[in-house]
């Protein structure tokens, strides 16, 4: 059941935009007494629907849909005022669609006003304690008569909330525990899941939630954290305990969550449409699962479901059972075949996140009949060992998290037909089967934006083809054909992975994504240098493609529009020819973290120089600058750069540490990186 507060939130928000659109038309001409009769007509339309809100109980979804239409239609004609006659019948096409949202609200009204309306359980107050810094409040009963005063009630109206969206976001955090730091990736899938936040013309729904991610910053509701002070990334947030306060209240009074006055979740009334697993939370209450949109764990440890639990409902577009938190030492454990497999019936499920939770040793197959889902997180799933063979059916998945599933070791054929695929995360060159995805099939992926590689443990690779060709040699008269057929296959597919695993170093050949704007690879590190892995490699049939690649590195890059890219543990000591301003000319972060580089060089006098703004270099323990240099001339665009334990000089010893922002200013850069002053 709705609030009664949040209708004047939203009628603030959608008169507003109609009073621009007054100003922009200069709705006292006489040429615009039309628009000035249709956009009176939509706003008593709309105080009408708000009239009716609060005797609502089940039509959230229905309201909500029509409010953040009726926000983007009335923007839409806000920024197109020059062409009044298309403006017009946008304008008439609003007033139909509040008129017929008006007439299903009246017959929910009629049908939900037959049965009986039961009074909201008067709440207990629970002994649990608030933050140290409150205790004093709670002893006096002051907090509690501050939250629920009118003075809030005016705080929270007079707050800067210029979209229904926005609000809508805002009310998320107030399930989160105080003072704790919270990811901005799982926020912004909730967001997505939810609806709150849906793509524009230029925008994918990502880069929505990141703009109101960075809106609530800017407005003080939340606090920006960075995982060093000068980093200028910010990958998560804390909410400060008043405002947390004031969203807990905001939240009850919206019955946006079951909560109690300290802000912990409760089992005293299920007004919520949002299930919140909290520690030792119960599936087996009264709660009416057939309306739940959402299913939220923030502390349960070991979550468990009754059997019959997702058979009640069919409507959740959020389950986030994994951790939220930034730590992996949040622990997180399941028995996967009690209720995992009951999730085919989910047809509305568009988010779903087991981010590191363990005991997940197989993703069940029921998965692909989620054909609605979008955000599939399986992030840090270390026990995960295969991936569903259909998995490429989920023709709306747009984001495909395997990252740190240290055990899978490929990524199944078919991924490749998911045409709407964004960011993929954990693909694996690794060992190659039969029916594994291989780099050069991630070409098809047009819209993929964010890309990350695992390179397995390509020396045991080479020494397993080694092996392999020399027993061939010495098997001089095999038994039957098929056992020779099946050795050949088994060298061609070791040759592919070594093909694409040192391509990747060399020159990136078979990465052909036009659209890519980030791509993180990491190497497992092995004990053969780079020269060793290339002679090896010499040997085998590859040798004249590696010669043509050789002369012209810069030939088959096709990373136009690359602006991140994250080297992790390189394994040769000179980066590839194609990493230049000349292949990347909109690169704007460089991070290149462990392995064997060595040096960088400066580039030629012909090349423009980099546009990186963020340099990051960190665990390089061989790695120098050239004598010739100059990261001013190198790197003129740079806004921070970082260097962590690189130069190892003596055992435990490293050059200098540096974390330098642009306000420092450059000549503080050049007299550290000489060593005239004291470590960062």
């Amino acid at each position: 059941m709705m609030n009664r507060k949040m209708p004047f939130y939203i009628l603030k928000i959608l008169s507003d935009r109609i009073e621009n659109i007054s100003r922009s038309y200069n709705i006292n001409a006489d040429t615009n007494n039309e628009l000035e009769y249709s956009l009176g007509e939509i706003k008593k339309d709309l105080e009408k629907m708000i009239n009716l809100i609060p005797r609502l109980k089940d039509s959230e979804d229905l309201l909500m849909q029509t409010f953040q239409s009726l926000e983007k239609e009335l923007d839409v004609i806000y920024d197109d005022h020059r062409q009044p006659n298309e403006t017009s019948r946008k304008l008439n096409t609003i007033r139909q669609i509040l008129q017929e949202t008006n007439i299903k609200i009246s017959d929910c009204l009629s049908k939900e006003e037959k049965a009986p309306i039961l009074p909201r359980q008067q709440q207990t107050h629970l002994d649990i304690q608030m933050p140290k810094m409150s205790n004093n409040w709670l002893n006096l009963h002051i907090e509690e008569s501050i939250l629920d005063s009118p003075m809030m009630s005016n705080l929270q109206l007079s707050c800067d909330i210029p979209s229904i969206n926005l609000m809508l976001c805002l009310l998320t955090f107030a399930v989160f525990p105080e003072k704790q730091l919270i990811k901005k990736k799982p926020l912004i899938y909730w967001w997505i899941g939810e609806g709150f936040i849906t793509k524009s013309i230029n925008k994918v729904a990502e880069e929505v939630g990141e703009e109101i991610f960075m809106e609530l910053i800017n407005k003080g509701f939340i606090q920006p954290s960075r995982k060093t002070p000068k980093n200028p990334i910010i990958h998560g947030c804390t909410v400060h305990p008043w405002i947390h306060r004031m969203l807990v209240s905001m939240a009850r009074e919206a019955n946006y969550f079951d909560l109690d006055t300290t802000g912990k979740v409760t089992n005293s009334y299920h007004n919520s449409r949002r299930f919140i697993l909290d520690e030792m939370s119960s599936t087996s209450d009264d709660r009416p699962k057939g309306e739940l949109l959402a299913i939220i764990n923030v502390r349960e440890k070991y979550p468990s479901f009754s059997e019959d639990f997702f058979s009640k409902t069919e409507k959740i577009k959020v389950f986030q059972l994994g951790r939220w938190q930034s730590s992996p030492r949040h622990h997180i454990e399941i028995e996967v075949g009690k209720f995992l497999d009951k999730l085919k019936k989910q047809k509305q499920l568009k988010y779903l996140s087991l981010r590191g939770i363990s005991r997940i040793t197989t993703l069940p197959f029921s998965i692909v009949g989620c054909q609605n889902l979008e955000i599939l997180d399986l992030r840090a799933c270390h026990n995960l060992e295969t991936l569903p063979f259909d998995i490429g059916s989920i023709k709306k998945l747009t984001h495909f998290d395997v990252s740190e599933c240290y055990l899978l070791e490929n990524l199944p054929k078919g991924l490749e037909k998911l045409s709407s695929l964004e960011v993929l995360k954990g693909f694996v060159v690794d060992h190659w089967r039969k029916n594994s995805c291989i780099v050069s099939d991630l070409s098809q992926l047009e819209k993929l934006r964010k890309l990350s590689i695992n390179v397995g443990m390509v020396s045991k690779v080479l020494e397993e083809t080694t092996f392999d060709i020399k027993k061939k040699k010495k098997k001089r008269s095999p038994k039957d054909n098929n056992d020779k057929e099946a050795t050949l296959r088994k060298i061609r597919a070791h040759a592919q992975v070594i093909r694409a695993a040192y391509l990747f170093a060399a020159a990136g050949k078979d990465l052909r994504i036009k659209n890519l704007r980030i791509l993180t690879i990491t190497w497992q590190m092995s004990s053969k240098s780079g020269d060793q892995r290339r002679k090896i490699f010499s040997s085998s049939a590859n040798k004249e493609e590696e010669k043509e690649e050789r002369s012209d590195p810069f030939a088959q890059i096709l990373l136009p529009n690359l602006e991140k890219l994250d080297l992790r543990c390189f394994p040769d000591k000179n980066l590839p020819l194609w990493i230049s301003p000349v292949n990347l000319g909109n690169l704007k972060r460089l991070y290149i973290r462990g392995g064997n580089v060595k040096i960088l060089v400066p580039m030629s006098d012909k090349f423009k120089p980099w546009k990186v703004e963020i340099l990051r270099l960190n665990y390089l323990k061989n790695f120098r600058f050239h004598d010739s240099f100059v990261l001013e001339k190198e790197f003129p665009h740079l806004l921070y750069f970082e260097r962590i334990n690189c130069n190892c000089i003596a055992d435990g010893l490293y050059d200098k540490n540096i974390k330098w922002r642009l306000d420092d200013g450059w000549q503080t850069l050049k007299s550290t990186l000489r060593g005239n002053q004291p470590p960062s």
